[in-house]
């Protein structure tokens, strides 16, 4: 099996785990008051964002290698912007996984457990992607 979907499929585990991590918050009705808690509940939003984002990207990459999208970027037109776009999503699936992490330090409650584990988990799939997104441009 190609490790593209090896990764693929676990980002597509990754989406239906954090599904049920927010069906198991919303059952809750817990309400967040002070900023800490707050800042935990958007530390699970900014996480969450960042797994359906590499979700859409790795599904993306199954039908477009990495390779293609190199090539068409330095051309016009579509194919550039699938590339452009393909990039600029992959660096804010870091950003967002970075921000959560931090958010989750700085929170208090329950969502603070949740975005810290799926911050770490979402890193590590954005640094696995990152040395294989480098290693097929050569």
């Amino acid at each position: 099996m190609n490790l593209t979907r090896i990764l693929g499929l676990i980002e597509g585990a990754s989406v239906v785990l954090m599904a049920g991590a927010w069906y198991r918050m919303s059952r809750e009705r817990v309400v967040y008051t002070s900023w800490r808690n707050k800042a935990s509940s958007a530390a699970l939003v900014f996480v969450s964002v960042a797994v359906v984002i590499q979700f859409g990207l790795a599904m993306m990459t199954q039908f477009r290698p990495l390779a293609t999208l190199d090539t068409a970027s330095a051309s016009e037109g579509w194919n550039a912007f699938a590339g452009h776009f393909w990039l600029w999503s992959f660096f804010a699936t870091g950003l967002l996984a970075f921000a959560g992490l931090v958010l989750a330090a700085l929170g208090k409650g329950t969502p603070r457990i949740l975005a810290g584990v799926w911050s770490l988990v979402v890193l590590a799939l954005f640094f696995v992607n990152l040395v294989l997104a480098v290693n097929s441009f050569h």
